[in-house]
């Protein structure tokens, strides 16, 4: 059983017509030097707002990992409830320290966070939509949205903006006494020691000290104050140096320097309570904030030399249904949104990579040739994934900050003549490895026969094996042997950039999308020796409305086996590969090449009778340490 060729034609079609086709945008891979095209990133704008999951903002966004059929949550207090809409603009979420974070995650089942809500039970499984905050989503629409980034730390705001800012927190999660003063290292120190220009731009009022329980009451604070919000004022080196602290500045400024195009070339923007979307603050109002930042930006003659990242620092107890990764004794985090807007952003693009705060360091510290802090950030993936350096800059969306019409009009791009963009089959992340499947988009229409070539970081140039050629897509196999690096790929007399490592895995879904139903079989293995074999996913006749057949434990006594198909994965030793379902980290039977498709893997994984009547839950497959794309399975 350790791999299968049997039936799995009918799949391949769906591979090679639907997967191999998916990706028609671009992204990224982490690389330890700047990656091609981010030095046209001169400005990095960090908007940190409060205290909302992924599903409570996005879980209906389609092509995200949204909010599952069928969920309804054990009530201490009565019938179980099920996530639902809300119109209400001020929420109650939960408590949100460490205890609840972990409470809330319960093992990985994500069933606690209706015992741990700090108001009406049932609001913390509320959700919005495009109804209530209508410009993030219309900004998801028309740039990026990350539907797997998790805060960095099981834990409230002072700790995640203490990894926003150190990769660390010293160890403090939650616990009293709060510390007074931080001797590790942060960003800025980096950032100076560079010369590279920051500020961090702090709006002047209230802050949530009584809402979040740590202190008598609100504090009243401008950027010179130590806050949950704002800790840089507890580092000596800040707090000591007058042109160190002379960065602290209120958030009055960020529109004067937006105007000007005085913005420094890293940039945090923080709320004051009524703007933060922090309970009990409305959201609409913290939308219409972010919105005049964002246009601020927008209108700024810096506006085609900047990247803005838009997030909220923990999940403030409202209920998400993705179990984080288990990445050290701190974290990560429970997941919550991210948003990514730049003239060099992809449109419409849902990034399914894993990030967390440490990420945003990571992208910094790349671009501007600077050391890492610690080994989270040394780790993270750096988002570059978010970006398409081939096209020309977009021209600014201005939308209302009290709410533009939704869905916006698409924007038209231009991309530059004689451009390859080249990215992964499986989701269009940029990561790719020898022996992987690849897709290259060609700027004009390309027919059979033709050369596809990549030249690798030593100059070793290798013709690859070509697959299916429709209009201007190009589906070819990385050639074996071809070192990792920054590669050139080049066919039809355009080229571009591709971005090889060991390994780059990633999971085939049947609705081409990268996200949901994952592409597999299910093999039933009998008492007696005999197999039966079915998809795990079923759809429509157009190919792409899929949804997951449920897995049936009908038999104790059968073996039930999930055959999962990818890419990227072969350069791994087995011991390396896990699969996550839902709550249970799985070892693997097989993870190595698809016998009979070039390019294609194959993934085995027996399955635990545990995951019965579990209903649809999250799958990944981890390699090396590298998270693939989210993909669904199903259990009756």
């Amino acid at each position: 059983m350790m791999t299968r060729t049997r039936a799995l034609l009918a799949l391949i079609v769906i591979l090679l017509a639907a997967g191999l086709l998916a990706p028609r945008r671009r992204v990224t891979a982490q690389s330890p030097t700047p990656p091609p095209g981010l030095e046209k990133i001169q400005h990095f704008v960090f908007i940190m707002q409060e205290n909302r999951s992924f599903d409570h903002y996005f879980g209906t966004y389609p092509g995200a990992e949204g909010i599952p059929p069928g969920v309804c949550l054990a009530n201490p207090q009565g019938p179980c409830v099920a996530p639902f809409h809300t119109s209400a603009l001020i929420n109650n979420g939960g408590s949100h320290f460490n205890q609840n974070a972990i409470a809330d995650i319960d093992g990985g089942l994500m069933d606690g966070f209706l015992a741990q809500a700090g108001g009406p039970p049932e609001d913390a499984l509320s959700w919005h939509d495009s109804r209530e905050i209508p410009n993030y989503w219309s900004w998801a629409k028309l740039y990026v949205l990350q539907d797997r980034l998790f805060e960095s730390v099981l834990s409230y705001s002072l700790p995640a903006h203490l990894y926003m800012l150190a990769a660390q927190s010293g160890g403090y999660v939650g616990f009293l006494p709060i510390p007074q003063t931080y001797t590790f290292p942060e960003i800025t120190e980096l950032l100076q020691s560079g010369q590279i220009d920051w500020r961090y731009y702090v709006n002047h009022g209230p802050t949530p000290g009584a809402a979040d329980g740590l202190q008598g009451g609100n504090t009243d604070a401008d950027e010179t104050t130590y806050t949950f919000w704002n800790p840089l004022p507890a580092f000596p080196l800040v707090a000591n140096d007058p042109s160190q602290k002379s960065r602290l500045t209120n958030a009055t400024q960020f529109f004067s320097d937006a105007k000007n195009g005085t913005l420094p070339q890293v940039s945090w923007v923080i709320p004051n309570l009524s703007e933060s979307e922090h309970p009990p603050a409305a959201i609409n109002t913290g939308m219409s904030y972010v919105t005049s930042l964002v246009n601020a930006v927008m209108q700024s003659p810096q506006w085609n030399s900047t990247a803005i990242f838009i997030a909220w620092d923990d999940w403030g107890g409202f209920y998400d249904h993705v179990p984080p990764p288990n990445l050290d004794q701190y974290g990560l985090g429970l997941r919550v949104p991210g948003l990514v807007i730049s003239p060099y952003a992809r449109q419409g693009y849902v990034d399914h990579k894993t990030y967390s705060f440490e990420s945003y360091l990571r992208l910094v510290e790349e671009r501007f040739a600077v050391q890492s802090l610690n080994s989270r950030d040394n780790n993270a993936n750096d988002m570059y994934d978010a970006f398409d350096f081939n096209q020309q800059p977009r021209a600014p969306i201005i939308l209302d900050p009290n709410g533009s019409a939704y869905p916006p009009q698409p924007q038209a791009t231009t991309e530059n003549p004689g451009t390859v963009a080249v990215v992964n089959s499986t989701y269009g992340t940029y990561a790719l490895a020898p022996n992987a499947l690849a897709s290259a988009y060609v700027f004009e229409n390309v027919s059979n026969p033709l050369t596809l070539t990549v030249t690798d970081n030593l100059g070793v140039a290798r013709n690859a094996q070509v697959g299916v050629v429709a209009g201007n897509l190009v589906n070819f196999v990385v050639p074996d042997g071809t070192s990792p690096g920054v590669a050139n790929v080049s066919v039809a007399g355009a080229s571009g950039n591709a971005f090889i490592g060991a390994t780059a895995p990633g999971l085939f879904a049947a609705n081409q999308t990268g996200q949901g139903p994952a592409a597999a079989e299910l093999i039933r293995v009998h008492p007696d020796g005999s197999e039966d074999l079915s998809f795990t996913f079923s759809c429509d006749s157009s190919g792409q409305n899929c949804a997951n057949v449920p897995i049936a434990f009908t038999n104790p006594a059968d073996q039930l086996v999930l055959v999962l198909y990818g890419t990227g994965i072969r350069g791994a030793a087995k011991s390396s590969v896990t699969a996550t379902i839902g709550n249970l980290t799985l070892p693997v039977d097989y993870a190595g090449p698809q016998p009979t498709f070039a390019g294609l893997d194959q993934v085995n994984v027996t399955l635990p009778s545990t995951l019965a009547a579990r209903g649809q839950l999250v799958l990944v497959v981890t390699v090396n340490g590298q998270a693939t794309n989210m993909v669904q399975v199903a259990f009756q």
